[in-house]
């Protein structure tokens, strides 16, 4: 797949490339989980030209457009947007991984058009009450399959689900597997001995990559500093390593505590000691990799 990407962008990084980003329409696929209290001030249309408004400052030159529904109602939708949208290079779509049909619609989706833009799999664990679904027999085979389509899997987990990660990852050592927002730490709380362990213990094998995403709606929406996550970060620094850590806005989520600058800004802070070479990779040589972009 082509990435759109600007050579010779400053600081010696080649392209800046969003690995997480939704779009919605509050009148197309359902949402229930906006229904919650606090969200109401992105229960609204999010569209592909509020996204370019609000990231043109930060230098994106591509992004992945991730799901935010879990239903094929949205899989068409991020087709049709992925479509005609030159910006967006890759699409991560959800496909119900607990039914023993769920590869069988993954073909047949293969079919419309902007699927040639799929480039992963996400149906997230985040918030269920079972934590062993993801290492549970029929999630695992679904999985296990996507590697024929050489898709990676996006693990949406909170701290509850990751032990259950680290045993879906240890099962399928031929799959790729891409960790939304490090993990979901309660960095509010300033929680991370627990999280560390285990996080140290899912980056072990080297086909799992880690979203630098969503860490400001983990941290007190209101009261954040910069210096809050960089515990955090360097944790999943070692773990990973600068090879397998990307940059990834989880824009509008992110709304609900920092606007796109604020993130990008985060996002520099944390990789400001990093070489030049290390920054290229973050910003988007490891989304690349991980998601077979080119």
């Amino acid at each position: 797949m082509e990435v759109n990407g600007n050579e010779g962008e400053a600081e010696g990084v080649s392209m800046r490339i969003d690995s997480h980003h939704h779009l919605w329409d509050m009148k197309g696929a359902p949402r229930e989980w906006l229904s919650a209290a606090g969200l109401e001030p992105i229960k609204k249309n999010f569209t592909m030209e509020d996204y370019r408004d609000e990231c043109s400052a930060a230098r994106i030159d591509s992004s992945i457009l991730v799901q935010s529904s879990s239903s094929y109602e949205e899989l068409n939708e991020m087709f049709d947007v992925a479509e005609t949208e030159k910006m967006i290079t890759g699409v991560v779509a959800w496909i119900d991984m607990s039914a023993p049909d769920s590869i069988e619609i993954l073909e047949k989706s293969l079919d419309l058009p902007g699927s040639k833009k799929l480039v992963g799999i996400r149906d997230g664990a985040q918030g269920r009450a079972d934590t062993n679904w993801l290492s549970s027999a029929q999630v695992v085979s679904n999985i296990r399959k996507l590697a024929r389509f050489d898709l990676p899997f996006d693990l949406l987990v909170d701290p509850p689900h990751l032990r259950a990660s680290v045993e879906l990852v240890q099962k399928l050592p031929d799959n790729f597997f891409v960790l939304d927002h490090i993990g979901k730490p309660n960095i509010a709380n300033g929680e991370i001995s627990a999280w560390e362990s285990i996080i140290k213990e899912l980056a072990t094998p080297d086909n799992v990559f880690c979203k630098v995403s969503g860490l400001v709606t983990e941290a007190n929406w209101h009261s954040w500093e910069n210096s809050d996550f960089k515990p955090y970060f360097e944790v999943v620094l070692e773990a990973f390593g600068a090879d397998r850590l990307m940059y990834g806005s989880d824009w509008p989520v992110c709304k609900l505590a920092a606007n796109y600058e604020e993130v990008v800004e985060l996002a520099e802070y944390l990789i400001s000691d990093l070489s030049e070479t290390e920054k290229a990779k973050f910003w988007g040589q490891n989304a690349v990799e991980a998601y077979r972009l080119q």
